[in-house]
């Protein structure tokens, strides 16, 4: 064993051994695998090896179509042996008009990473599989370049080509303790040695909870049982001549594919499913599985007997029941650690075999900074201290349950809720605040009116559009209010704290106490890593304001650069202030004469100035007014300590009673923002971008130096593969943009959506897109494939709504 390495991973499974041959591709080779078994040994070995095209998430849906033809194609290429994968196609059948809608968004999704993804009729989909009932389907999609894998096929070539590499593999190597140094190196104890590692890696599937213990933080996934069952041969599976595709339906929420002369099943079941090892994991569990349940599957085995009646006629020849990570939003956790350095994760797969490919970009990210897509969604800094056992748990149950499931993107399931909520939040439900949740944090979504309770799934436009028209509108003619306690918020003092945040800044920092600035934080390769609103309370005190998605990324972001470009430590203070201050906003055309009413403060507009910020005393509290509102009408935002909030919102509402004050909701600022042409973090702020491309060019001053700056100037003086546009839609089709559509000029495809929504004060749909800048000019004419068809629109270079800030200036 070696005594020092690069980099350590632990655990030997899928995503490890991915890991460790895509690092030696990116030019590491000095790394060491430990795994406590044989490869393969926790859960890869017993999956069922689907690897699919059908996927939601983009981020995703690029690792699969990137893992298919690392199994498919370059693994065969680079060892010389025939691709052991089965090429079968895969069949996703649909039964209601939400899951068409959904099926139709994914078809447009498609486009933009370049797999083939059709939609087809009953007779064409009873082609290729003539086993299956279609008859009450009323949407198909068939993804041809799907199949199926024996992991072990893949698994242990791709291992072998890591060693030609340099790369050294440790089986039947269990860790026992992980320890820092003083140095900033890991020392990695194992049972047959000791390692120091420059970066660890945590690939350790079912055993990550315990090895993240060893190192103090905690991983926050869950196992739970997984069965399948394989069949005996069926003699017209035997005739058929060809092999059947992978079937998935929600119907029976399971997979059915044929497996030798048979089929092979599997069932998600969507209650009362069964997670295990909840008190630990035992170390001495390796290649072991369960006693089959049966009886917990028949409920949706009759489903599948239904479906595909000839699977009835056989006799069933293994039943398999292993476990299965799964996460509280079921997507992998990857990336680094919050709190410590060089300590990455890469774990939580609930479908390992399919994201092996995660591997490539991972790796990227720990030599190069950043990767090629976007990481943020996996990222596994979006979970914070405040996710215990118990919430995930119940969300990995949910995640299990729902892995068939119809999607929609107002599905607001209530599965481990409320976790963290507003000082305000029990007060927003009695007047009848619908929440939606973000990284655990209860938010305003909505409120209900004397018509309209509830909003049916919908790809389309919901019941609850009237009422966030009436939102917009009270905004617009009078004054609303919005919780925004959910953000995260920092306070950065010290003496350094000016020259620590122009570091990071890509924009002059306010000069000036009182004042405000919005900015992009970059990487050195000039991806964009935050986006703040910076807030000067004093020279050497400044409030910062960001995603609250983003809350323990960000903050790890900030403690990881307090070194100056001299190599000397800044004197900075970093804290986390989220959950200690909490915040709302007041805007629409009365909101001074509100907020006046609760201060003897004078705040007519030469007294109290656009983008300036000051304590202000407030009924007893003395409260952080900042100037600047992301509806784009005059307005307040209120910073205060948590405790305060309730009071000063319950006063604000009985003053603005006989003004028209209105609550409103998350739905009613998006819609707002995008009238403004507001960008926002996480839609067309990503980290594989930069500031130049997403439009943001005013807001980055290269004539200082801050991280990221070198990068920024070459691409100012080269041409950009993609820029950020804002289209205005010309029909009024009841379907908005929800990111990842597929744009068209001509014909031609040339780019996708970042998001979008319906502008209620200009009564049209909105969506930002990032397009091929040689097309982008005023009045072109484009169409957006969306769920429900295609779409006409055209670009507009300035805001739909106020583009000169007058109502926000005066």
């Amino acid at each position: 064993m070696k005594s020092h390495a690069r980099v350590v991973i632990i655990g030997g499974g899928s995503l490890g051994v991915n890991l460790m041959y895509h690092l030696t591709k990116e030019g590491w080779t000095d790394i060491a695998l430990v795994e406590k078994g044989e490869l393969t040994s926790g859960s890869t070995w017993h999956a069922a090896g689907l690897c699919s095209n059908f996927i939601g998430n983009h981020t995703v849906a690029q690792i699969h179509d990137y893992t298919i033809k690392l199994y498919n194609e370059i693994l065969p290429q680079e060892t010389g042996q025939t691709s052991s994968f089965h090429q079968t196609g895969s069949l996703r059948v649909g039964f209601s008009k939400v899951e068409e809608e959904w099926f139709r968004n994914l078809e447009s999704r498609s486009k933009n990473i370049g797999f083939e993804f059709n939609i087809i009729s009953q007779q064409e989909a009873e082609k290729l599989n003539p086993f299956m009932d279609f008859s009450k389907a009323r949407t198909i999609v068939s993804t041809p370049n799907d199949g199926h894998v024996d992991p072990t096929s893949v698994v242990m070539p791709l291992s072998k080509l890591a060693r030609e590499k340099g790369a050294e593999v440790n089986r039947f190597t269990r860790v026992i303790e992980i320890n820092a140094l003083p140095s900033s190196e890991w020392e990695v104890v194992t049972d047959k040695g000791t390692i120091i590692a420059e970066h660890v890696v945590n690939a350790s599937g079912c055993f990550a909870r315990e090895v993240g213990a060893m190192v103090g933080v905690n991983i926050p996934l869950v196992n739970l049982e997984h069965q399948y069952l394989v069949t005996e041969t069926h003699p017209d599976i035997e005739a058929l001549g060809w092999e059947l595709p992978v079937c998935r339906d929600s119907y029976s929420s399971a997979y059915i594919r044929q497996e030798g002369l048979g089929f092979l099943v599997g069932p998600y079941e969507t209650r009362g499913s069964k997670p295990w090892a909840l008190n630990g994991m035992d170390w001495s569990f390796d290649r072991e599985l369960f006693e089959p349940d049966l009886d917990r599957l028949m409920p949706y085995l009759e489903r599948c007997f239904e479906l595909t009646p000839k699977f009835e006629e056989v006799g069933i020849k293994t039943v398999v029941n292993g476990p299965i990570t799964h996460t509280p939003d079921d997507n992998i956790l990857a990336g680094p650690q919050a709190g410590l350095t060089n300590f990455w994760n890469l774990c939580g797969a609930s479908i390992g075999i399919a994201q092996g490919g995660i591997g490539k970009y991972m790796a990227q990210w720990m030599v190069h900074g950043q990767t090629e897509i976007n990481m943020a969604p996996l990222d596994c800094r979006r979970f914070g201290d405040w996710v215990d056992k118990k919430y995930c748990t119940i969300k990995g149950i949910e995640s299990y349950e729902a892995m068939y499931a119809v999607g929609a993107p107002n599905d607001n399931r209530p599965h481990g809720r409320p976790m963290r909520t507003s000082p305000l939040y029990a007060r927003l439900l009695q007047k009848g605040c619908v929440h939606g949740v973000a990284q655990g944090y209860e938010k305003a979504l909505w409120f209900q009116s004397n018509n309209v309770r509830n909003e049916s799934l919908s790809w389309s436009h919901s019941e609850a559009h009237a009422v966030v028209a009436e939102e917009c509108k009270a905004v617009q003619n009078a004054a609303g209010v919005i919780d925004l306690s959910g953000s995260a918020k920092y306070m950065v003092t010290g003496a350094d704290a000016f020259a620590f945040l122009d570091k990071l800044s890509c924009n002059k920092l306010p000069g000036k106490d009182g004042r405000i600035g919005l900015t992009l934080f970059h990487s050195p390769n000039g991806g964009i890593m935050c986006e703040m609103s910076i807030t000067r309370l004093a020279e050497d005190r400044f409030y910062l304001i960001s995603a609250i998605g983003s809350e323990h990324k960000d903050l790890h972001w900030m403690q990881g650069n307090l070194v100056d470009f001299m190599g000397g430590d800044f004197d900075v203070t970093i804290e986390n202030v989220s959950d200690d201050m909490s915040s709302m906003l007041i805007t629409g055309p009365k909101s001074r004469k509100i907020l006046q009413l609760m201060t003897e403060e004078d705040l007519s507009n030469d007294a109290f100035r656009w983008l300036c910020a000051k304590y202000i005393q407030l009924d007893s509290a003395k409260v952080l007014v900042i100037r600047v509102s992301y509806a784009g009408e005059l307005g307040y935002e209120l910073h205060m300590p948590s405790y305060q909030l309730l009071s000063i919102y319950d006063s604000m509402c009985d003053y603005g009673a006989e003004l028209g004050l209105r609550d409103f909701g998350g739905y009613a600022f998006n819609s707002m923002r995008m009238e403004k042409m507001y960008r926002a973090y996480g839609n067309e702020f990503t980290e594989e971008i930069s500031g130049l491309e997403a439009g943001m060019g005013r807001f980055i001053d290269t004539s200082r130096e801050f991280i990221g700056c070198e990068n920024i100037k070459q691409r100012q003086q080269g041409e950009y593969a993609i820029e950020l546009a804002y289209l205005v839609f010309d029909d009024d089709i009841p379907c908005e943009c929800y990111g990842n559509e597929a744009v068209y000029h001509n014909g031609e495809h040339i780019g996708l959506t970042t998001g979008g929504a319906f502008g209620h004060r200009i009564d049209k749909s909105l969506a930002f897109a990032y397009l091929k800048p040689s097309v982008i000019e005023q009045g072109l004419a484009v169409t957006v494939d969306t769920s429900v068809g295609a779409r006409s629109a055209h670009i507009e270079m300035d805001a739909a709504y106020d583009p000169a800030n007058e109502l926000l200036r005066n």
